[in-house]
């Protein structure tokens, strides 16, 4: 994965199901020591068990942060969506950006029925987007309107081509925002983010989602560090 990155030189990095800060700094330094600086990494505890989760989300940037923190989602009518978002604020030349790296629930199902708990699983993810949508939009609208360019990424565990997901709601929240999908209008065979294995097939689980910026087309990056490919994406700021 080092070596993805160092060839393709990001100025920003989204990570998700990172272990801890310290993990974010050793890969900064292994991609080009002294140049990324941590901007936030969270510290989600684990739901189940005592002590940190081991799936924190992040973000890594050659810039400065005036300011970034994270966030856990918040249990609604009993149902409790893991981990949370991280959120940095950028200024680049006269923009100031908002970025967010989120790690929405999985499809895994140990216990239970099945399809009960596939339902679930759809509803956590659906909760947590609504909570993120009202961040940017009461949050950040209210406290530093000044923030007006606005770049979402990370793993959403969803998608609109499978049957499963057909009834699902989390990406279309995020267009009621004016956020635009980078992998819109794209093949499916060109976006497939997420190889298929162990009955599972291949899926676009990982996204960008941006407003008021222009995404270039995204670039996936083939490699074995992970059961996800990583997504790279070229930004205009107008």
């Amino acid at each position: 994965m080092t070596a993805s990155f160092t060839s393709i030189n990001p100025d920003i990095i989204l990570l998700q199901e990172v272990r801890d800060y310290d993990a974010c700094t050793r890969l900064g330094e292994a991609i080009a020591p002294g140049v990324y600086h941590v901007a936030i990494c969270s510290a989600f505890r684990e739901p189940f068990h005592s002590g940190l989760g081991r799936q924190q989300v992040a973000i890594l940037s050659k810039y400065q942060a005036p300011a970034a923190w994270s966030e856990s989602w918040k249990s609604v009518e009993g149902i409790d969506p893991p981990r949370g978002f991280a959120f940095a604020w950028f200024k680049i030349g006269n923009a100031n950006i908002g970025v967010y790296s989120v790690h929405l629930k999985s499809n895994l199902v140990t216990h239970g029925d099945p399809v009960a708990e596939t339902a679930k699983n759809i509803r956590k993810r659906e909760i947590a987007v609504d909570q993120l949508m009202t961040h940017v939009r009461d949050f950040i609208g209210a406290k530093i309107p000044a923030i007006n360019r606005f770049i979402i990424g990370g793993d959403f565990n969803t998608n609109h081509d499978q049957p499963m997901f057909a009834a699902e709601k989390t990406l279309d929240a995020l267009g009621t925002g004016a956020l635009r999908n980078a992998f819109e209008n794209f093949p499916f065979e060109q976006r497939i983010t997420h190889p298929g294995s162990h009955g599972f097939p291949d899926a676009t689980f990982d996204y960008f989602f941006s407003k008021n910026v222009v995404m270039g087309k995204p670039v996936i990056t083939q490699t074995n560090a992970s059961d996800h490919l990583p997504v790279t994406c070229e930004v205009t700021i107008q």
